[in-house]
């Protein structure tokens, strides 16, 4: 008997797409540590004045890091949250998940990126877009699966419904805040990201 939420002609069940989704969040929430790059071995010097100088270097790689884990952490949540609601998957919910993924695996190239080119607006700028593109692909994923109960239950609530979506929504509002703060030529936009918490639960008091 086939699994009832196998997708017709994929042979793909929730518990594989689940399984996909956990391994490239736990890959690309590894893989940010690659970003704090140290200096080439044959130019590094034995001496504590050198040692300090490196780790004041990295502070803006540092700064990236810690932003992307904590919300690359917190993106794979409420990753977990939805789907746990979606109670069937078909072939356009599936590819809409490999778009939030897409974006989920580049964030490690755009932490480095940002954290290379630490007082250049452009820098900040590619961080927060791929912030901003995690955070809409799973709204549409979201808005795909519970439009007229379509993968979910029909008894699920529509205020839990719409909370999620409001939710969805607060990581790309934040960045867009923080793009034309770098547009202003600030360099230290990223810093924006520090007021999630804050919003997150403006919005959790609005619509629950």
């Amino acid at each position: 008997m086939s699994d009832e939420n196998e997708v017709e002609g994929l042979f793909l069940t929730k518990g594989r797409l689940e399984g996909l989704s956990d391994g490239i969040f736990a890959f690309a929430m590894t893989l940010l540590v690659v970003g704090l790059d140290l200096p080439d071995k044959t130019t590094i010097v034995q001496s504590t004045g050198f040692a300090m100088d490196t780790l004041v270097s990295l502070e803006s790689d540092f700064l990236h890091y810690i932003l992307a884990f904590l919300i690359l952490g917190a993106f794979w949540l409420s990753h977990h949250t939805q789907l746990h609601s979606v109670k069937r998957i078909d072939k356009m919910y599936v590819w809409l998940n490999l778009s939030v993924l897409l974006f989920v695996a580049l964030l490690p190239f755009s932490t480095s990126f940002s954290g290379d080119f630490p007082k250049v607006p452009v820098g900040a700028m590619v961080f927060e877009a791929s912030l901003f593109a995690i955070g809409i692909a799973m709204f549409c994923q979201w808005l795909y699966a519970t439009q007229d109960h379509r993968l979910v239950e029909p008894t699920l609530e529509k205020r839990y419904i719409h909370y999620i979506r409001i939710s969805n929504l607060v990581v790309p509002f934040v960045s867009v805040v923080g793009i034309l703060i770098a547009l202003s030529g600030v360099t230290w936009s990223s810093a924006v990201y520090l007021t999630l918490p804050i919003v997150g639960y403006v919005v959790y008091r609005l619509t629950r």
